[in-house]
């Protein structure tokens, strides 16, 4: 089963395969509210009535089968929202289901398991009521997928994020979807209109500080150690995320080792556009590669590495004293070679 992050026409879709249930398998609440409101989207449009069932306790199939025991209750097509507990489904609950959907035709039907299992999946009665489904996955995107599902959610939200764009997303939100999900709504409300590269992206999560943040990577790379300490301490005094930080430089010295330890030393402007490098920053990037030995970019990365594992908890360590570590060694290193 494909993970989709922002299906569309869904009922539309189960009425062209004649069928008239959904299943979602999984808890992850911006896949699954997006289903439910595409859903409910249709029954609005088009006059359905919604009832909602929660399988919360073993006696609640008593009181459900009065309601489609007495047919006259819904005069127009219902959309049932059926939700049912992680655990073990009682096999009253399964014979209850599979009739309903089947003796309910003219009704639609979402079956939400929050949770998905082997044993779900396998089972015959969950075989049965594929026959008359489709299934969608509301579950937590795998590290493989995280980057995709922000790139579909963005697309949904009309936010056109470049791939560095994404990426640093993905780390920002320590690839968290529900994360993700809110920095793309405020970038939605922002109307920044064309596509969204990582500078205009770091310039809007950073909160319109009264230091851009593409500052810090200024003064720390032309070795102004002053003004690089001065921005370090506002940007922590103004409680900015150094995952953000991390992030940006995790940017600059992946183009600059890619450009070091290529085959062909050369570092054209095309090159560079390739790796996303613009503006003023092609000039930090090739005096970086000109000045930095082949042992400090590889010293920087695993750095970087490591900040990064910090800030989202898997290592131990504080986020601002190591960041501050390495910005400052950094801009110490240039301002020797100044000298």
């Amino acid at each position: 089963m494909e993970a989709i992050f922002a299906p569309q026409k869904i009922i539309e879709k189960i009425k062209e395969l004649n069928k008239n249930c959904v299943v979602i398998l999984g808890n992850e609440p911006v896949v699954l509210n997006h289903i439910k409101k595409e859903i409910r989207s249709f029954t609005d449009l088009n006059n359905i009535e919604y009832q909602s069932i929660n399988f919360d306790t073993p006696d609640k199939i008593n009181d459900l089968k009065l309601i489609f025991d007495n047919g006259s209750l819904f005069s127009n097509k219902t959309l049932f929202n059926i939700s049912i507990p992680a655990g073990r489904v009682l096999e009253n609950t399964k014979k209850f289901i599979i009739k309903v959907v089947a003796e309910n035709s003219n009704d639609f039907f979402i079956i939400h398991f929050q949770k998905s299992t082997k044993e779900l999946l396998k089972s015959s009665w969950f075989h049965e009521l594929r026959k008359k489904s489709i299934q969608l996955e509301a579950n937590e995107p795998t590290l493989n997928q995280i980057q995709h599902a922000i790139k579909v959610r963005a697309d949904f939200h009309n936010v056109n994020l470049d791939n560095e764009s994404i990426s640093l997303l993905s780390n920002l939100s320590s690839s968290n979807l529900l994360s993700a999900e809110n920095e793309i709504i405020k970038l939605s409300l922002v109307g920044l209109g064309a596509d969204i590269d990582i500078k205009k992206l770091i310039s809007n999560i950073s909160n319109g500080s009264k230091f851009e943040s593409f500052k810090l990577l200024d003064y720390c790379m032309s070795g102004q150690l002053q003004k690089t300490a001065q921005v370090l301490s506002y940007f922590e005094e103004e409680g900015m995320e150094p995952l953000i930080l991390n992030g940006m430089f995790s940017w600059i010295f992946t183009a600059i080792s890619k450009l070091k330890f290529s085959e062909d030393s050369s570092v054209t402007n095309t090159k560079l556009m390739e790796l996303r490098i613009f503006g003023t920053t092609q000039e930090l990037v090739r005096n970086s590669i000109n000045k930095l030995s082949s042992k400090q970019v590889e010293a920087s990365l695993i750095k970087i590495k490591e900040i990064d594992l910090i800030c989202k908890g898997l290592h131990i360590g504080d986020p601002w004293l190591e960041i501050n570590r390495f910005v400052f060694g950094i801009s110490r290193v240039f301002n020797k070679k100044k000298a």
